[in-house]
């Protein structure tokens, strides 16, 4: 999969930022005895976050509408839905979602710093 280029300052404030409640995204921590644990996330950082927990859960197409509506990052979104096609299992299409979130997290804080 190919690189994501370098975000516009736009966006990286955007990822950097928390939502409200009307925008977060809610998953599920799978856990053996409880079963699934709701998990409302308020910034991209704790979905990048949740991503790397045992069993995170969330639903590949809510995530791709909110990287479009809310955090406004059509390529993130596009590389996502890339990421669902390509991976085989529910496990690997999160591994690659997390590391493709996890680039674009690296790359808005080098913005950041760049900026001031």
């Amino acid at each position: 999969m190919e690189k994501l280029s370098e975000p516009d300052k736009e966006i990286a404030s955007r990822v950097l930022q928390e939502v409200g409640f009307k925008e977060r995204i809610v998953g599920y921590q799978m856990r053996e005895r409880s079963g699934p644990m709701v998990k409302s996330l308020y910034s991209f950082e704790e979905v990048v976050d949740f991503l790397n927990d045992t069993f995170p859960v969330l639903k590949f197409d809510e995530l791709k509408r909110w990287l479009q509506v809310v955090m406004k990052d059509e390529e993130l979104a596009l590389k996502v839905e890339e990421a669902v096609e390509q991976g085989h299992t529910d496990y690997e299409r999160t591994r690659l979602i997390r590391d493709l979130m996890g680039e674009r997290l690296v790359q808005c804080k080098n913005a950041r710093r760049s900026m001031a």
